[in-house]
């Protein structure tokens, strides 16, 4: 059985869960916040030195980093979102560090600096914030470019390049990234990943779920 450790607020966690329905794995969700100091305890931290979420374990079988994570899965399962091609995984693999190294860590500074540190009563950045937005004006276009040439990410066939950039794209509307509008492949792309069921066994939208999440943090 696959055990994920995780918290639904996590991006990074919703990229393993998008690989996990679209290849009909059954897994054992259990819930792990870092806010709480979940993933500090030493039973965590035998499963992810790292203290990072996700994690998943397989029957003994420990793995972190959600891009590590969704690439064994896709390898072990031998699915057509990691093909079995060197080349073909090189590209899957250049967009997957694309969107995690660049995307991921630009729109990171306007998220945590909009949603989370406001939540969690830590100081907001404004300057952060700048940088984060002006990051991702130089990054979208270079998605969006290659979203009008091709129907997904990394070519013809959907991989986990998408579910990946999916994933990361998520938090946009909560961190008020208005720009990501203004790129009409990049818009349809995402509304058609959105709609899979892979997607919808998460949530109908991130955003929302994310928003009901904090309401019910506050009324308790």
């Amino acid at each position: 059985m696959i055990k994920l450790y995780g918290m639904g607020l996590s991006f990074n966690v919703s990229k393993v869960r998008y690989c996990l329905n679209h290849l009909n794995l059954k897994y054992d969700w259990v819930q792990t916040n870092p806010i709480a100091g979940e993933n500090r305890t030493p039973e965590f931290l035998n499963i992810c030195p790292t203290g990072k979420i996700p994690a998943i374990e397989i029957d003994g079988f420990k793995l972190f980093e959600s891009n590590s994570i969704i690439r064994y899965l896709a390898a072990s399962n031998n699915s057509a979102l990691y093909p079995q091609d060197a080349k073909k995984r090189a590209v899957i693999d250049a967009w997957m560090d694309y969107a995690a190294i660049h995307v991921a860590q630009a729109l990171g500074r306007v998220l945590f600096n909009r949603v989370f540190a406001p939540m969690t009563g830590q100081p907001v950045d404004q300057g952060s914030i700048k940088v984060g937005l002006e990051f991702l004006d130089k990054y979208f276009p270079v998605l969006e470019k290659q979203l009008s040439q091709n129907q997904y990410l990394a070519g013809k066939e959907l991989s986990l390049a998408d579910l990946s950039l999916l994933a990361i794209l998520d938090p946009c509307e909560l961190a008020q990234i208005t720009s990501i509008d203004k790129y009409p492949a990049l818009k349809k792309w995402r509304a058609g990943l959105k709609s899979q069921p892979f997607y919808q066994k998460c949530y109908k939208d991130y955003s929302q779920f994310v928003q009901d999440a904090i309401s019910a943090q506050a009324a308790r």
